[in-house]
């Protein structure tokens, strides 16, 4: 049954509520004209499996490298210009120089809803 109006708005609505209580902050560090600036970001971000890349998979291949974090935000989320994420609840240099950082692989909206209803983002931690 395809989703009309009405039901769309319907999930967009209810998304934001299943994201209560699973939430963290985080730090967004974005490069604009050669100076750093912090914002604070409440999203959900889960481990993902770390494999050892000396061990082969079943095909005899060497493994691919996988993602270490994936995170999800909400919707309007902006990633442009985001150097790295630091998992960090204060958005300070001091704070985002001693927490773990992560790359951004990519960023792509995910959902039910045509245009999604979050935005699922694919995190490799910088070593």
């Amino acid at each position: 049954m395809p989703l009309d109006a009405r039901k769309t708005q319907h999930i967009l609505n209810i998304v934001p509520k299943t994201f209560a209580g699973r939430q963290r902050t985080v730090v967004f560090v974005t490069l604009a004209g050669g100076a750093y600036s912090y914002s604070a970001v409440q999203v959900i971000m889960r481990p993902e499996e770390v494999i050892d890349p000396q061990i082969y998979d079943a095909s005899g291949q060497a493994p691919l490298r996988t993602i270490d974090m994936l995170m999800i935000a909400p919707l309007g989320t902006n990633f442009t210009g985001v150097v790295y994420v630091a998992d960090t609840t204060t958005a300070t240099s001091s704070a985002v120089a001693a927490a773990p950082k992560y790359e951004i692989i990519e960023a792509l909206p995910a959902g039910v809803v045509p245009g999604g209803t979050h935005v699922r983002a694919l995190l490799r931690r910088l070593r």
